[in-house]
């Protein structure tokens, strides 16, 4: 049974935290009415897009606009334009306390070319607190498009988590994604201020150093185990490449709230058919049938529900399937997939199942994220011809082979990661060719554990593998 329960409350904390959470709330008198946003752009027809810009409002904030104006600029040809967009009269609140609004409009592009979409407005909440001068900060959202007739940005299927309990761990997972089939990789990023420079002495949030704040490059989760009460700033960016060339990006921010509560967290349990039958990622096998069951009680007796995004629910042909039943003190879902021969492919599909548990007028929510590969019995997809990178043999006892895919001659940077983020081990393979490389590994002196492997070539990524060494 996989468990998301982390209980640490006992009598006398929950009394003292009952006394915190008009003290919680304070933390946010001060607040900006803006929380954080972003911009995607899609494709529509020809040279008309569809632009979106997404902002998040702390209602006990200053009323927000009803229109936006943001500026495109053509780095090629030194192209600019402004627009005037509206939001849309639906406003979705995310939690007690948080809105959503959207801004949109189609916009026709003057001509092709890698285009800057951006938006600028001051202020920033002076309550945060890993930022060095929140409140002289303007936020500043943009993204990168290559406008070709046919191109559309990377997306986040998930709506951000805004609110994260004391002492307890936090899991929120964007999900970014890429409707035209590019490759995308994510990372944590610095919040940007006025004119796109970064915000002055930004740190990321508190945490223990048992859960260190951290974004998977597998999967796009994003976990952190909050010590400290307050407001914190979290900024996400997911490059799009074509052909192994950056052609597009996107960024999110958003704030995080570390409150006090009583509440006790939902425990979260998974089962499913195949092995490791209680875990988070799985490989599959083309014509073999999936299904996860996922149980979540709560001790509390609160309200649950459950909602599940992720690439394969969106398939045109033979997609996953959902069914949820929700309730109060427990709730349940049920995964099937049975993916096809034309589903085979390198990289995973990630699923993302959020919980949702209402404790008095908060709202707690934590993703449960699932990564599907599909390949035959041994992990690998019979594309493998599009591999860009392996690692072989995986487990491995300390001497293994990386191949992988250059697009130039330029120097590899390989890059050896503890799952935390430190580096175990880094360094350059100067002999590279356009096209398949191989490179031996011997006597790194590897402590067995879970690596990540990350390979860079001029300054991009060529990828991340999961390296196990027994």
């Amino acid at each position: 049974m996989l468990y998301f329960a982390y209980n640490l409350h006992n009598n006398m904390k929950k009394a003292l935290l009952l006394v915190l959470i008009c003290l919680s709330f304070s933390l946010r008198s001060n607040a900006s009415h803006m929380m954080g946003g972003q911009i995607t752009v899609s494709h529509l027809s020809g040279m008309d897009y569809n632009v979106v810009y997404t902002a998040y409002r702390d209602m006990s904030g200053i009323t927000i606009s009803t229109t936006a104006t943001l500026t495109f600029a053509d780095s090629a040809s030194g192209a600019t334009f402004t627009a005037t967009i509206p939001y849309d009269s639906i406003i979705t609140v995310l939690v007690p306390g948080v809105e959503e609004y959207t801004y949109h409009a189609v916009v026709t592009f003057p001509n092709t070319g890698n285009w800057t979409v951006s938006y600028e407005e001051c202020c920033r909440n002076a309550a945060i607190l890993n930022m060095t001068m929140p409140g002289s900060e303007s936020h500043f959202f943009y993204s990168h498009v290559l406008v070709d007739t046919t191109n559309s940005t990377p997306v986040f299927l998930n709506p951000p988590i805004v609110l994260a309990q004391d002492s307890v761990p936090f899991y929120y997972n964007p999900l970014p994604f890429d409707a035209d089939g590019d490759s995308i990789s994510w990372s944590l990023d610095i919040p940007l201020t006025t004119g796109g420079l970064p915000v002055v002495g930004y740190v990321l949030p508190t945490s223990d150093s048992l859960i260190p704040f951290n974004m998977d490059p597998i999967t796009g989760e994003i976990t952190f185990l909050p010590i400290s009460l307050g407001n914190y700033q979290v900024s996400m960016r997911v490059k799009e490449f074509r052909n192994g060339v950056q052609i597009g990006e996107i960024t999110r921010d958003m704030q995080i709230i570390v409150v006090p509560s009583p509440n006790t967290p939902v425990a979260v349990i998974t089962n499913s058919n195949t092995a490791p039958y209680n875990g988070k990622a799985y490989t599959l096998s083309a014509g073999s049938d999936f299904t996860m069951n996922i149980t979540v009680y709560d001790m509390d007796a609160q309200s649950i529900t459950i909602h599940g995004a992720g690439e394969p629910f969106m398939l045109a042909s033979n997609p996953a399937t959902i069914a949820i039943t929700n309730g109060v003190g427990n709730a349940s879902a049920i995964v099937n997939w049975t993916p096809n021969a034309s589903q085979l492919r390198v990289g995973a599909y990630i699923i993302g199942l959020r919980v949702s548990e209402n404790y008095g007028n908060q709202t707690f929510q934590s993703d449960l994220s699932v990564s599907l590969r599909v390949g035959d019995a041994t992990g690998i997809a019979h594309n493998t011809k599009s591999a860009s990178f392996g690692i072989n043999p995986n487990p491995s006892t300390g001497d293994f082979s990386i191949q992988y895919n250059a697009s130039s001659t330029m120097p590899v940077s390989v890059s050896i990661l503890t799952v935390d983020g430190k580096k175990a081990a880094s360094f350059v393979n100067e002999q590279v060719t356009e096209g398949m490389n191989v490179v031996q590994v011997n006597n790194l002196h590897l402590t067995k554990g879970v690596y990540l492997v990350q390979l860079d070539q001029n300054n991009t990524k060529i990828g991340v593998q999961r390296l196990v060494i027994n």
